[in-house]
């Protein structure tokens, strides 16, 4: 069963929402209009009812763009409107035209703190009505009781093999590249930056894999942003599901090639990524030189990053579809191989091999032995290794063996951590 929350800017939808799916998925803040995509997640009491939660509508026209790829979804409509209003006339259009899809609609006052329900609200024409206050959290458990009275039928859950993150500056095209890989708008786009603060959630299919794919905010330092502002929510929340995701694809918009915000970020986003796609996109706006301008483009990346080296870089439009079905393809490889256990046999094979042949220079006058490497992690794949001199290891020899284990055992694109741990006996 579906059931979608729809009402005016800053009613509260998005704080029923999180609490009636039981989480702090979506941003809640002052700036108006703050949810600009619509979001699911399970009800709290029954995992087969999802919540669709909406951005603010302001008129009819708005209202038939939100629901025109989740209309057919749709089961019931949660309709909010806020108790300390005056004037409903804009809610009252907003009703009758939900009324048109024959769906259950309930009506949900919020914002009525100490629950007086001394208002007439019969003039919207809905019988099932509910007085609530989400901030105290008041009239709640009779809301979430009526809606787990509910028959479900036909219930389909949405499993996913893999998952994929978007993530750069403002701008550089992740909402348009969401929209064109799973076929249709289901991210806002605009040519006015920070137009996605939520992350975005939705799902694709290719060569019988089922892909979860998030469009985040655009990222910004957050040592750079005011605290209380929209834009530090909008990043933490981005940064937060980094090592969650499989697969992170970084994107760089050609024209502004990779400056030094995206460099900064770019450091960001690696150091918490299991598997990391570099795309840069665009390139259909490069008339002139093109060839050049990506080259160009390429080897600042590998000159300010060594570990960029050992990632894939590609270059697409995302407006082309050929483009996105390359794209599709390169992500499905990948996929395949995110999971990688590496025998520990073969590890110290590696390990033998790679400190013979460049051994560590000498600490106190004494011989520096790695005596044994194991897996401890898949996400991100974390080699320990164990040695009479742990914590005095150079950071140059550290990244000596990181760069040989991606040469020795071919991959690319995947991010290894090296753990050196104090063997038992220092001096053995």
């Amino acid at each position: 069963m579906n059931i979608l929350i729809l009402g005016m800017p800053n009613v509260g939808k998005t704080s029923l929402f999180n609490i009636i799916t039981n989480q702090d998925s979506n941003i809640i803040h002052k700036t108006v209009g703050t949810t600009r995509d619509w979001h699911v997640a399970s009800f709290i009491k029954n995992n087969n009812i999802n919540i669709y939660d909406t951005p603010g509508i302001i008129n009819t026209n708005r209202l038939d763009k939100i629901i025109l790829n989740l209309e057919n979804k749709m089961n019931i409509f949660i309709y909010v409107v806020n108790y300390k209003n005056n004037n409903f006339i804009n809610d009252k259009q907003l009703i009758n035209k939900l009324r048109k899809f024959n769906k259950k609609i309930i009506l949900i006052i919020n914002k009525d703190d100490n629950l007086d329900k001394d208002k007439n609200f019969d003039n919207l024409g809905l019988k099932n009505v509910f007085h609530i206050s989400c901030s105290h959290k008041l009239g709640i458990d009779y809301l979430l009781d009526y809606i787990n009275k509910f028959k479900i039928n036909n219930v389909k859950t949405s499993n996913y093999d893999f998952s994929i993150g978007l993530f750069g500056k403002t701008n550089v095209g992740k909402s348009t590249l969401l929209n064109n890989l799973v076929g249709y708008k289901r991210s806002e786009v605009s040519e006015r930056p920070k137009t996605t603060t939520d992350i975005v959630s939705s799902f694709y299919n290719f060569k019988n894999q089922n892909f979860l794919i998030k469009d985040t905010a655009g990222l910004i330092k957050k040592n750079k942003i005011d605290k209380d502002s929209l834009d530090y929510f909008a990043t933490k929340k981005t940064l937060s599901i980094l090592s969650d995701i499989d697969i992170n694809i970084f994107l760089i918009d050609v024209q502004q090639g990779f400056d030094n915000q995206s460099k900064k970020i770019f450091n960001m986003v690696y150091n918490k990524s299991n598997i990391l796609l570099f795309v840069i996109n665009k390139i259909d706006l490069i008339k002139i030189n093109k060839k050049k301008i990506l080259l160009e483009i390429k080897k600042n990346i590998e000159e300010e990053f060594s570990q960029s080296k050992n990632i894939h870089i590609i270059e697409i439009s995302s407006l082309n579809n050929k483009d996105i079905l390359k794209l599709k393809k390169f992500i499905n490889k990948l996929a395949l191989n995110i999971i990688t256990n590496i025998s520990t046999s073969e590890l110290n094979k590696w390990l033998q091999f790679t400190t013979l042949h460049k051994p560590h220079s000498r600490i106190k006058g004494k011989e520096v032995k790695f005596k044994y490497a194991t897996q401890i992690s898949n996400n991100p794949l974390t080699i320990k290794i164990f040695s009479n001199f742990s914590k005095e290891i150079s950071i140059q020899y550290k990244r000596y063996l990181i760069n040989n284990f991606y040469n020795y055992f071919k991959m690319k694109s995947k991010n290894i951590k090296i753990i050196i741990s104090k063997s038992l006996n220092p001096y053995n």
